[in-house]
């Protein structure tokens, strides 16, 4: 056992043979012995340590025992400490009341019984470490006294912390609910939350009852589809018995629904699902389109009419020059007497019948539902069956054509029309291109799609023109009928195809980008998907 945990154990006496005799028979490793000589030793011991017992000598030179004690019992710090007086005087002697008036608690004559002096100093030792066990333990109790003090104002702050955090919360979501309920009542959609447990209706908005007729008081609590929604479009003949509006994950689907007048009106479906109080709820938004789909049909059709008007002037001025000639000549062989050499104005009138005919052809091929014959083949066979035509075309001019074909897959096409297509732009660079130059076919891959590439050398298209390009019987040509790039751009929608202009002073491009599609045959009917 190390000497600080000994129990210290203090022996003062003048002579050393007694302080011998002292630590022999109190000899133990339980206790540390410590000496002093006289009073004023003992009282510096007592300064130093803390001692479970004094074994003090009454009769000593200088400060006695009685003197020595009397201080000692003086301090604060050292009161406590129990004090055996040893002595040879007779027991009866009055300083004995006067040795326990001083602070003794036992009186120990010489000579002693060892046994008798070793079990007094056993018993203040066991009272001296029952001390110390108290005090460790009030020692203990005052530190999780302390801790239970620091943990209960630790608790009231973070109860006060929390409190106030419910109260922001409550606060927010109190904002955030009025925020809610604003927009729900505002919004222009017509807006319904419905529980999903038993589809009953909770709450509507008034947008939603302006436009069915239905009110609050009409519709809530109750669990019938009051407004009927159904798919614009079935997607299959399975229906199932969950109206619309109670079904999750819904975004603008299109929905026709029935007012309280009975009135048929169409719209966008959304749902999203929420929890309110504590309850699955689902609340739908629907946009009503129905003055809308009215507008666009009615503004499809003057387009149509339009178009149609446009083209119907254009086709008439376009076949009036033809039959405006044939008619002078008619007249003019009617009013001669003699019969002239006809045969010269019958070649020019047929000339002018073929061209109004030929008009007429063109514009037959901007029909959206002309019927197609694609086959699977390849962008660049057909270009190469074209390339001694385009080359003798542009030899007659001076001018060249260069193919830049890459390997592409097989695609469905029409192949007269992509002819056609071909042909038309082709023969529009050429003809751009004043004196030389050279006209450029390209063909590659662009991901999944085959792109198409005719570039020429000429001088650029102007803005108006570009802005125009694509419009029938708009032509920069003299004798033109403006209708070679309307037919490209029909060949190209009926081949869901995509064509890009891009123009400058160095040249045009016209890129035209074909899907690579796959038929998928069902019934009598061909029809395409992309791969």
């Amino acid at each position: 056992m190390k000497n600080e945990d000994k129990i210290k154990i203090l022996m003062v006496d003048d002579r050393i043979e007694n302080l011998i005799t002292l630590k022999a028979v109190l000899e133990s490793d339980d206790y540390d012995l410590i000496e002093a000589k006289s009073g004023e030793e003992a009282l510096r011991k007592v300064l130093q340590h803390d001692f479970a017992v004094i074994l003090l000598d009454v009769q000593m030179p200088g400060l006695n025992g009685f003197e020595t004690a009397d201080i000692i019992k003086q301090r604060e710090s050292s009161k406590h400490i129990p004090i055996i007086f040893i002595t040879a005087i007779n027991k009866e002697n009055e300083h004995v009341s006067k040795g326990y008036s001083k602070g003794a608690v036992d009186y120990i004559f010489k000579p002693f019984n060892p046994h008798m002096l070793r079990s007094k100093v056993e018993a203040f030792v066991n009272i001296y470490k029952n001390k110390l066990e108290i005090e460790s333990q009030r020692n203990v109790l005052k530190e999780k006294t302390e801790e239970l003090n620091e943990g209960y104002l630790n608790l009231e702050k973070t109860i006060q912390e929390k409190t106030k955090e419910l109260l922001n919360t409550n606060k927010e979501l109190q904002l955030s609910q009025d925020h809610f309920r604003k927009i729900f009542q505002s919004s222009p959609n017509l807006m319904a939350i419905r529980s999903l447990k038993d589809y009953r209706y909770i709450n509507v908005n008034k947008s939603w009852s302006q436009f069915t007729g239905y009110d609050l008081d009409d519709v809530e609590g109750s669990n019938k589809n009051w407004i009927k929604l159904t798919p614009k479009v079935k997607i299959s003949n399975t229906e199932t018995p969950l109206p619309l509006d109670i079904q999750a994950g819904k975004f603008n689907e299109n929905v026709i629904y029935m007012t309280k007048g009975e009135e048929v009106r169409e719209g966008l479906l959304s749902t999203e699902i929420l929890t309110i109080n504590g309850e699955k709820c689902v609340i739908s938004a629907l946009t009503d389109i129905t003055e809308n789909v009215k507008l666009e049909k009615q503004i499809s059709r003057l387009d149509r009419l339009n178009l149609v008007g446009e083209m119907a002037a254009g086709i008439a001025h376009e076949i009036r020059n033809p039959m405006t000639t044939v008619l002078g000549f008619l007249q003019l062989t009617k009013n001669e007497q003699e019969k002239p050499d006809t045969k010269e104005y019958f070649n020019l009138m047929i000339d002018e019948l073929n061209r109004a005919n030929h008009i007429i052809t063109e514009y037959l091929s901007l029909a959206k539902d002309k019927k197609t014959h694609k086959q699977s083949q390849n962008m660049n066979s057909i270009i190469e069956s074209l390339s001694p035509l385009l080359q003798a075309e542009a030899l007659m001019n001076n001018k060249d054509v260069k193919l830049e074909l890459e390997e592409c897959p097989d695609i469905y096409l029409d192949e007269k029309e992509i002819r056609q297509l071909i042909l038309n732009i082709a023969i529009n660079g050429l003809e751009a291109m004043v004196d030389t130059g050279l006209l450029t076919i390209r063909t590659y891959k662009r991901g999944c799609n085959v792109i198409l590439e005719i570039e020429d050398e000429g001088p650029g298209m102007k803005k108006e023109i570009l802005e125009n390009l694509g419009k029938p019987f708009y032509t920069t040509k003299d004798g033109g009928t403006g209708l070679g790039l309307p037919i490209c751009y029909s060949v190209a929608s009926r081949h869901s195809a995509e064509i890009d202009i891009k123009s400058t002073n160095e040249g045009t491009t016209f890129v035209i980008e074909f899907p690579v599609e796959q038929p998928i045959v069902q019934g009598k009917e061909s029809k395409y998907i992309k791969t």
